[in-house]
């Protein structure tokens, strides 16, 4: 295969196959996981977290988050310059899944989610909350830059990264943190420092599992 007949994206790779795989995209060749399951499939998957042993440490630096890390089975983060590659490249809708040690099962969808260039800090331009049981819990970091333990770049008069044990459009500070500390459910002497989700057992309980993925708004299953 020639770089120029890599797909685009994981909606793309539909078009050949249905499985839930990793898959090579982009004319600039770039590894993804494709969830071709959740809602019709055709999903780029680039945030993965979940119960595995050993853990992946997301407490980084802003070079680890820009180059991304992690194991595409596993836990992941794609890289912020093959995010901000992959989604404006088109235009696409944003799906957050989410699952607590209770396994209770939930969902946010946007209408829109794109990342700038490192210039711009990666910021997050996000659309409207759609659908879903999980509630919002990201509109209130849409516009911000992305934050990590060493590059500050929230509005809080410190750092939310350091304070939060993550990285994340933070802003003063957070509504979620789903790159936060792995804490495995109830943390109730610490606000916010794990994979949290506000509208979805609030900041006082790190969920078990959170996936967070892309699909061009024109995909039909």
């Amino acid at each position: 295969m020639h770089l120029s007949d890599y797909p685009e994206d994981c909606a793309a790779v539909y078009l050949n196959t249905i499985a839930s795989q990793q898959y090579t995209v982009t004319g600039k060749p770039v590894k993804v996981w494709c969830d071709m399951e959740t809602d019709g499939g055709g999903w780029t998957v680039f945030q993965k977290r979940g119960d595995f042993i050993p853990q992946e440490d997301f407490y980084r630096t802003w070079l680890e988050y820009k180059r991304g890390f992690g194991d595409l089975h596993q836990q992941f983060w794609l890289g912020n310059d093959r995010l901000s590659m992959l989604s404006n490249q088109d235009l696409y809708e944003l799906r957050v899944d989410m699952e607590d040690f209770d396994g209770q099962k939930r969902f946010a969808q946007y209408s829109s989610f794109r990342v700038s260039n490192e210039q711009d800090k990666y910021r997050l331009s996000l659309g409207s909350y759609t659908k879903g049981d999980a509630g919002d819990s990201l509109t209130d970091h849409n516009g911000m830059q992305f934050s990590t333990k060493d590059q500050d770049n929230d509005r809080d008069i410190g750092s939310c990264a350091q304070r939060h044990n993550g990285a994340w459009w933070y802003s003063s500070c957070h509504q979620s943190n789903l790159n936060g500390g792995y804490l495995r459910g109830d943390h109730p002497n610490t606000e916010g420092v794990g994979v949290n989700w506000k509208t979805f057992r609030g900041l006082y309980n790190s969920l078990k599992i959170s996936e967070m993925k892309i699909r061009p708004v024109w995909f039909k299953p």
